[in-house]
């Protein structure tokens, strides 16, 4: 058995244990170092073996990519469908609810192993099942105030291209543009950067408090306004990864949701690109957040 330390998130340490002759592709961010804590890690064990399905109830289907189970007793387990021949099938188990997961590959691809879905995969599980928060999709910065603004759209909203814009300022720390933990602490709600970056490759250790969520959009003229709960809760569905296959979990993520929505500043800022949007942005982020 190979054991490999990855990357802490979010404080958490992640380990790999590799039944030989499986390996892992290296880190895509190997200069991440993560934030140390005394959380115990997250165990993702890898093995060629059996990847049969029986037993486990279907949730939802991610077409053409993979499908939800539950495994009835709380735990989620995952199938990575083969789009072709020289991908296995995989199959992600629960061992120990929030700990430690099991992969199992139906054959050994003969290369290293894409490390990224499955991390991702099982942290946003994990992170659920501990009851310490949610994956969020979307770009977040640390504003000059110390405070951070997670930034949620749809697709070609213009994540990237803001986390970029606000890259190039000297004041804002970009924590990442696409993947992001989302965590209740004793001071209030945090946002966290990942080691998984979106298109803009743009990655940075390191977390805030939370001071605003935004959903940004495009506009020809500037608009700012803040939004009620019902306007921005249809955005954070979509945007959190919510524990569906664990009843109680979801219970949990659904009123940190209402919490998150009660304590901090949800604002819509649509605007158009310029030389001065950056700034624009900044100017208003740090009126809203006092």
């Amino acid at each position: 058995m190979i054991v490999e330390s990855s990357q802490s998130v979010a404080g958490i340490p992640i380990v790999h244990h590799l039944a030989p002759p499986l390996t892992l592709v290296p880190p895509q961010m190997p200069e991440w170092r993560g934030i140390q804590s005394a959380e115990p890690p997250i165990v993702i064990s890898h093995e060629v073996g059996d990847v049969d399905d029986a037993g486990l109830e279907p949730l939802f289907e991610i077409e053409p990519w993979m499908t939800y189970y539950t495994d009835g007793r709380g735990g989620t387990a995952i199938r990575y469908h083969s789009v072709e021949s020289t991908i296995p099938v995989r199959l992600l188990r629960t061992i120990r609810p929030g700990m430690e997961y099991a992969v199992s590959y139906s054959f050994d691809p003969g290369r290293p192993l894409e490390r990224r879905g499955k991390e991702m995969s099982v942290f946003a599980i994990a992170l659920a099942e501990r009851r310490r928060g949610l994956m969020a999709h979307g770009s977040a910065f640390i504003l000059p105030s110390g405070k951070g603004a997670l930034c949620l759209g749809v697709s070609g909203a213009g994540k990237s291209t803001l986390a970029k814009m606000m890259l190039a300022r000297g004041d804002v720390r970009v924590l990442n543009d696409d993947r992001h933990a989302l965590t209740r602490e004793a001071d209030g709600f945090h946002v966290w950067s990942t080691p998984w970056p979106g298109s803009a490759g743009i990655a940075n250790d390191g977390h805030a408090p939370l001071g605003a969520i935004v959903l940004i959009g495009r506009a020809a003229t500037p608009v700012v306004r803040r939004l009620t709960a019902r306007e921005v809760i249809g955005s954070l569905l979509t945007t959190l990864a919510l524990p569906n296959w664990n009843e109680d979990a979801l219970s949990d993520g659904l009123a940190l949701i209402d919490d998150l929505m009660a304590t901090v500043p949800v604002v819509e800022l649509a605007y158009p690109l310029g030389p001065s949007t950056s700034q624009w942005i900044v100017d208003q982020l740090m009126e809203i957040q006092g």
